[in-house]
């Protein structure tokens, strides 16, 4: 991460124009102590001696002080598993005053923005109270609409606008959000299937595949995300519910889900569990659970990360093309404590508890 070092500088590029510290002091007026401080980091020139710096070296204000308002985005995805490791180990307050920090410091550093305030709602859970955690969904609420606004990066903008949506879901606004996607309805483009064509027709095989398979995936992931939604909208209609429930674990055995993105059938084994609690279908609901378990035992200790399989082989490669971040949004630590208090501390599941057969399935969950 880049700071002030115009100590540094000054040095550097009084050597590189070959004259002494002594002949620097006086072109500028000052001592010759006065520069051997500014060097050593000691003292900073006064304010007013920065443009006559600046222009005596041929340079700007902004390189003279080597400060730099952008990150590297390699630096940000760096920053943010920092951050997100520092959420799962110390105080909550203490790192989101450090994240405020960097947003501070870096305020027109969109892409550093923007993973800031995904930190903040994928850990705006470990705040405390119901009303914290609100407060900081506002937040990022904030964060994201400022990037919209002044971002020239229309991708990044456009990810934004949803996100902020996503926040205004969360804070019980539903109108703002159908205000927020109503307005942004462009036909769907999806650039992977003209990059396998226009591959296809140059002869390059592997790289045509390599952009069928990624959007194939994307699109699978998108399907299956939708689970939740699907049983909560057909909750009152039990024989629906388990229609819908069978398709898209079908679909998960189809594509080995399992290995190759677990965390889609976390979501859609306790989405379906809830429901059937719903609608007192609690014998299925624990039927749903001890598959749960079953995966979580199966998984328990590995890393959240996206990956290729047998189906998808050439996943990782498109992956590396579109830079896709791999990595989970959050810890490992903080990805598995959630996973297993979805369990052991769900109020969904009230109706399970005392019942021999829950008991069993909370046992079997690895410490």
């Amino acid at each position: 991460m880049n700071s002030i070092q115009i100590g540094k500088i000054i040095s550097i590029n009084r050597k590189g124009k070959g004259i002494t510290q002594e002949e620097l002091a006086q072109h500028l007026g000052v001592s010759k102590p006065a520069v051997s401080k500014w060097e050593s980091g000691q003292s900073y020139p006064d304010i007013l001696l920065l443009p006559v710096l600046a222009a005596y070296f041929n340079i700007s204000v902004d390189e003279l002080l080597g400060y730099e308002p952008q990150m590297l985005k390699e630096d940000i995805r760096k920053l943010y598993h920092k951050l997100a490791n520092q959420f799962a180990k110390r105080p909550f307050e203490e790192v989101y005053k450090e994240c405020e920090e960097h947003l501070k410091k870096y305020y027109s550093c969109w892409f550093l923005q923007f993973e800031i305030a995904l930190l903040y709602i994928n850990h705006c859970s470990l705040a405390g109270s119901a009303e914290q955690v609100n407060e900081i969904i506002q937040k990022a609420l904030e964060v994201f609409d400022r990037i919209a606004k002044c971002s020239d990066d229309v991708s990044l903008a456009k990810q934004a606008l949803i996100l902020k949506a996503l926040c205004c879901i969360s804070l019980n606004k539903p109108m703002d959000a159908i205000d927020i996607l109503e307005n942004m309805k462009e036909p769907p483009l999806q650039p992977e299937t003209l990059l396998a064509k226009a591959y296809q027709m140059k002869g390059d095989k592997e790289k045509a595949l390599v952009y069928l398979q990624g959007n194939a995936y994307v699109n699978l992931s998108s399907l299956l995300g939708l689970a939740p939604d699907f049983f909560m909208m057909y909750a009152d209609q039990p024989d629906k519910m388990d229609s819908y429930y069978n398709i898209f674990i079908k679909l998960c055995e189809v594509f080995d889900m399992k290995q190759l993105y677990p965390a889609r059938l976390y979501t859609i084994y306790l989405s379906a569990a809830s429901v059937y609690v719903m609608q007192n279908r609690l014998e299925e609901a624990m039927d749903v659970l001890d598959q749960y378990v079953d995966l979580v035992n199966h998984n328990y200790g590995k890393e959240f990360t996206l990956h290729g399989n047998a189906t998808f082989d050439l996943l990782d490669k498109y992956l590396t093309a579109v830079d896709v971040e791999t990595t989970a949004p959050r810890s490992s630590e903080v990805i598995w404590r959630d996973i297993k208090n979805a369990i052991t501390s769900n109020p969904a599941f009230a109706p399970l508890e005392g019942m021999e057969r829950f008991i069993k399935i909370k046992r079997r969950m690895p410490d």
